[in-house]
């Protein structure tokens, strides 16, 4: 019988959307195939220190607090490989002897981190120095998609509908913004002024630090705001009678890029928020949509899957359009993929892309014609990832590509 797979799932990360990956973890963790391979959970505190310990499984765990840190172990990633080929952690216990060094070793990890320093291509590229195997988006795909401004140049380029935009950086430090020429460069990009708009950081998630704009006021409190979390903040036109679509892709190990089924969020606000999309509109500490064992997170939240108001051209749009920007930007894993939509003129655009959709859009995948279990989920994207870690590896002996200049004398 062959030995089990050792996968790290690593979640949690120094950004703003730590709790949201907390829960994705915890979900790949419990949804594992324990036939094939032995989870390994290694979490990341808002400090960036790395822990690992079997309690960490556990959604009651957290938050963890420095009491609970001293049942971890706190672990540091090991950048050469080890003798017998595998990438390991290393834990450092104290002892009667002093300070012993202990290797736990792995063979795969998986990027859980939402957000910056996580899905940005920031870990995949540690990953990739270290030749450590992982799954999901490569380093580019990764950084790619985190940028909604590259994404939507993207797009355009491969006539895929998105809303038009205005970039803005974040100024210096001890200036202000100035209503005057915030409305001139509004002009210059626009047109013409149109409120409302829609205000969110160019390079976090789709509902994190998001405002609406309805007059120079809010507009200029909503950048405030959105500048507290990115260098750069993204202006776009709010899409009226709004509706939106999400749609999750993935490329089988045969190569076939595939769909799942569509889904319409359904909010009690007017934007699909943080607090909408993961609270269920409950404030902080409000009782969540299930109770017991791991949160489902966005998996939690109200839906409508496969929307009945949808028309054949509009599925095919949605379809299309996201099969595309996923091999455009050759992505791999299981990518989620937002849309905007007018219900009344049924116009649709293209929001953004999610490397690392909350909850790895498991729900949509269930729900898809050709319906795959988490289970199933987990054992593709961990399979897809040591295949493509696999075919990057090359001899890196400089004796290879003739390029030795130091030789022993």
């Amino acid at each position: 019988m062959a030995e089990k797979k050792v996968i790290a799932v690593i979640f949690g990360g120094r950004s703003v959307e730590h709790d949201v990956s907390v829960l994705t973890g915890l979900q790949f963790l419990e949804a594992l195939d324990p036939g094939k391979y032995t989870g390994l959970p290694v979490y990341v505190d808002p400090l960036g220190q790395w822990w690992t310990g079997d309690a960490l499984k556990k959604r009651s765990y957290y938050p963890v607090n420095d009491s609970k840190q001293k049942t971890l172990s706190e672990v540091k990633l090991e950048l050469a490989t080890n003798a017998n080929g595998r990438p390991s952690l290393t834990t450092f216990k104290k002892g009667l002897m002093g300070e012993k060094r202990e290797a736990i070793p792995f063979d795969l990890m998986v990027p859980a981190i939402h957000g910056s320093n996580g899905e940005d291509g920031t870990l995949q590229g540690l990953l990739e120095f270290a030749n450590i195997p992982y799954a999901g988006c490569r380093t580019l795909g990764a950084a790619a998609t985190m940028n909604k401004e590259f994404t939507k140049k993207q797009a355009r380029q491969n006539n895929i509908n998105v809303l038009d935009e205005m970039i803005m950086a974040r100024p210096k430090t001890g200036t202000f913004l100035d209503p005057e020429a915030i409305e001139n460069e509004l002009t210059s990009v626009f047109g013409a002024i149109r409120y409302p708009y829609i205000v969110k950081p160019c390079n976090l998630g789709s509902s994190v630090g998001v405002g609406k704009a309805d007059d120079i006021d809010s507009l200029i409190g909503a950048l405030m705001t959105a500048f507290k979390l990115d260098s750069e903040v993204i202006i776009e036109p709010f899409v009226e009678n709004l509706v939106e679509y999400n749609i999750s892709v993935r490329r089988k190990l045969d190569g076939t890029i595939i769909t799942s089924a569509i889904e319409r969020p359904l909010r009690n606000a007017e934007l699909l928020d943080f607090k909408n999309k993961y609270l269920g509109g409950n404030e902080p500490g409000a009782p969540k949509a299930k109770s017991g064992g791991n949160s489902e997170g966005m998996a939690s939240l109200n839906r409508e899957l496969n929307p009945s108001n949808l028309n054949t051209d509009q599925i095919d749009i949605i379809r299309n359009s996201s099969s595309k920007i996923f091999d455009v930007l050759n992505l791999a894993g299981s990518v989620r993929i937002d849309f905007l939509s007018n219900e009344k003129t049924g116009e649709i655009w293209l929001n953004e892309v999610n490397t690392i959709p909350g909850s790895f859009a498991y729900f949509l995948w269930e729900a898809a014609e050709e319906a795959t279990s988490f289970l199933a989920l987990t054992s593709d994207i961990i399979e897809e990832g040591f295949a493509l870690s696999a075919k990057r590896l090359g001899d890196t002996g400089t004796h290879i590509g003739g390029a030795t200049i130091f030789v022993e004398s």
